[in-house]
């Protein structure tokens, strides 16, 4: 009997589709529930997620708040020129308000030494030797080599590994020399730049020598202000924490009045609100991100008419978004330790509508921060305050061995399983199109005997 190469070959009969559908049939039965298992567990292990990140973004901002002088902001107004500016203020974390007259006398400067030369490019050394600069503490020093030109003797100095900062240039001049201008790059009243050689030869470089062609065009000198009276120096146009907390930086001598006298610059530090209210801004938006990012992944689907929409969140009926959002109201809703004057943000201009969303009410909080900007700091700031406790609240949600990091845990656990049972499902199958087609075939190769049998019996009939 010739081999049957498909089911129902020999009997005519499509056998192909019965074992088709079967296999179909039996495929979904097995697949179905484990189908629907993994969407599940795909679905809220994304939600998750979701929840996840949103956590790390909104402890991004306290993280932020609860550093040390974050609400530290002050506001610098100075009456000046604004195109043309004096004077720079900057405030630091310890700052206070206050009110001060400064007038700026005059400017630090660098020392600076110039010396004719008949040219740039003529060796100046006939033997080996060098050159020191020194201008205050700092000191570097400089190989010169036989044969060396001036402009070699500058490219020496200028690209020297110790060069506390000192420039040297050449200029030629209209007839036909070269000028070697050297800026010390260093400030200050005993600042002065010195040269000084190791022979005879390098000796007209060398700072006060009778040989030397060089001649200081400018000393070096202090910066120097007058703050309410009282007359400060700085080495550099710098004054750092000289006034505490304050950076001021001079831009320019104060401008004369009529007489000729320098007019003083009135600088005021006042609490910076705007900022302050900038960042209690970036709390409560950040709070209610969140808020509503657990709201809509922990809503249920809406019925219809009966009818399920299938419009619920990731997360619908999951225990993670109430407890998130839990702890969130509890959190901003606890009583403070930390100011003496406030128990909760709510007393601060911040309130809540019904549906848990957190708004500012400026004019309350300008008034909270007028009266009492201590407090409000303290309510806030640091790590024990509203947004450092929260902070570390939930990060122990987002944490490895966290709710949330177990949860994800259990999801990819889950998710393993039903990997396992989808390849149990594909090896039974294969056994059970094997098991068909062993039956089916049986059956071919009888109905194919019967259908010879009866062309037999009806030839024989015929006869």
């Amino acid at each position: 009997m010739a081999t049957i190469t498909s089911a129902g070959a020999g009997s005519g009969i499509d056998m192909e589709s019965i074992i088709s559908a079967s296999i179909s049939a039996k495929k979904a039965q097995l697949q179905q529930p484990v189908i629907t298992k993994k969407t599940n567990a795909q679905t809220t292990l994304s939600g998750v997620g979701q929840l996840k990140s949103a956590i790390s973004s909104f402890t991004s901002i306290l993280d932020e708040l609860s550093k040390s002088g974050v609400f530290n902001k002050r506001k610098v107004s100075i009456t000046q020129d604004a195109d043309d500016p004096i004077l720079n203020v900057e405030t630091k974390s310890g700052a206070s308000n206050g009110q001060y007259n400064i007038t700026v006398n005059k400017l630090a400067k660098t020392s600076r030494q110039e010396g004719v030369f008949d040219s740039s490019t003529t060796a100046i050394a006939t033997a080996d030797g060098q050159l020191t600069f020194k201008a205050g503490s700092k000191e570097f020093t400089v190989d010169v080599k036989a044969g060396d030109t001036l402009q070699n003797i500058r490219k020496s100095i200028n690209s020297n590994g110790d060069n506390f900062g000192l420039s040297a240039n050449i200029i030629n001049t209209s007839d036909g020399k070269a000028k070697l201008v050297i800026d010390s790059g260093v400030s200050g009243d005993t600042n002065n730049l010195t040269i000084t050689s190791s022979n005879a030869e390098l000796k007209i470089f060398e700072t006060g020598a009778t040989e030397s062609k060089m001649a200081q065009t400018q000393a070096a000198s202090s910066a120097e202000i007058d703050v309410d009276g009282n007359i400060l120096k700085s080495d550099t146009n710098t004054f750092d924490d000289t006034v505490q907390d304050l950076k001021i930086t001079l831009l320019r001598t104060s401008d004369k009045d009529t007489s000729g006298n320098l007019k003083s610059n009135k600088v005021d530090i006042t609490t910076d609100k705007t900022s302050i209210k900038e960042l209690v801004q970036k709390f409560i938006d950040g709070y209610n991100t969140l808020a509503d990012k657990a709201t809509e992944l922990g809503k249920r689907n809406t019925i219809v008419a009966g009818e399920s929409q299938d419009d619920g969140g990731a997360l619908a009926g999951d225990s993670t978004t109430r407890i998130i959002k839990s702890y969130l109201s509890n959190s901003i809703s606890s009583a403070s330790t930390e100011s003496s004057t406030f128990s909760t943000i709510f007393e601060i201009g911040i309130t809540m509508d019904n549906k848990g969303k957190l708004s500012l009410n400026s004019d309350d909080f300008s008034d909270a921060l007028d009266k009492n900007y201590d407090q409000v700091v303290a309510l806030f700031g640091g790590t024990n305050g509203v947004a450092g406790k929260m902070t570390a609240g939930l990060k122990d949600y987002t944490k490895t061995g966290g709710l949330l990091s177990q949860r994800q845990d259990s999801l990819n656990t889950e998710l393993r399983s039903v990997a396992q049972k989808e390849s149990d499902i594909t090896a039974l199958m294969l056994k059970y199109e094997t098991s068909l087609r062993a039956q089916y075939g049986n059956l071919d190769t009888m109905l194919t005997k019967m259908n010879q049998s009866a062309s037999s019996l009806s030839l024989l009939s015929s006869l």
